[in-house]
């Protein structure tokens, strides 16, 4: 009997930390945060770009708000619209989630 409970307890702390690491990761996905990379490709219709970020060499696509301006690390243009990225340019301080 006492062996049973054992089993019991020690399975039921097993699934109780199994489902807060799940769960922990989960949350850990929405969070923000700020890339910096290579532009690969931008989309002006779906008012996205795709981006190759620096840190980890994935290609992030990255939708623009209207209106917003992304920042370069280009001394000349600082902040550029969309409509004038290129692929090629250099992109800082991106938000992604």
């Amino acid at each position: 009997m006492n062996k049973i409970q054992r089993i019991t307890l020690g399975l039921a702390l097993l699934a109780t930390i199994t489902c807060g690491g799940a769960s922990a990761s989960a949350k850990e996905g929405n969070k923000q945060r700020a890339m910096s990379g290579i532009v690969q490709s931008v989309d002006l219709r779906a008012r996205t770009v795709s981006v190759r970020d620096q840190e980890t060499g994935r290609i992030v696509t990255v939708r623009v708000p209207e209106g917003s301006a992304l920042q370069t690390s280009s001394g000349t243009q600082r902040n550029v619209q969309i409509e004038r990225l290129l692929p090629g340019m250099s992109l800082r301080d991106i938000i992604v989630q």
